[in-house]
């Protein structure tokens, strides 16, 4: 986890000033992770962690804090990490993914077959939008 929490803290802590305790939630020792050493990391939050973000629905994943380096971007390595996610969700059985993307990263998750809906709103005072996307009904 020492690596996973170096990368979430480049990117959320220093690059993009989200408070630390904002941060760390208390949900990481309950959550699946993907780390690409050195490039970047994301968790899936399953069960009653994922209803309480998602809405309710037990039977779609929370994918977060997805977190690439500077140095890393463009590389497809933070395409790898969601997919990752999506696999070890669908190997779980469950429907799909919920997550809420950083504004600017709108594009990339369309690209990877997310779909915005609902109004922008705040998050550690970076805008974002929520975004879906299921693989059964």
């Amino acid at each position: 986890m020492a690596a996973v929490h170096a990368i979430r803290h480049e990117v959320f802590v220093v690059e993009q000033n989200v408070p630390a305790e904002l941060e760390w939630d208390g949900k990481d020792d309950r959550a699946v992770h993907a780390l690409a050493p050195g490039a970047g990391t994301g968790r899936l939050l399953l069960g009653a962690d994922a209803a309480a973000k998602n809405g309710g629905d037990r039977d779609i994943a929370v994918l977060g804090r997805l977190a690439v380096l500077k140095a890393a971007r463009g590389t497809g390595r933070g395409a790898l990490l969601v997919r990752a996610l999506e696999d070890e969700a669908a190997g779980l059985g469950l429907a799909g993914v919920y997550l809420e993307a950083q504004v600017h990263a709108l594009g990339f998750y369309r690209k990877l077959g997310y779909t915005a809906y609902g109004p922008e709103f705040q998050d550690a005072g970076i805008a974002h939008r929520a975004m879906r996307r299921t693989w059964r009904p």
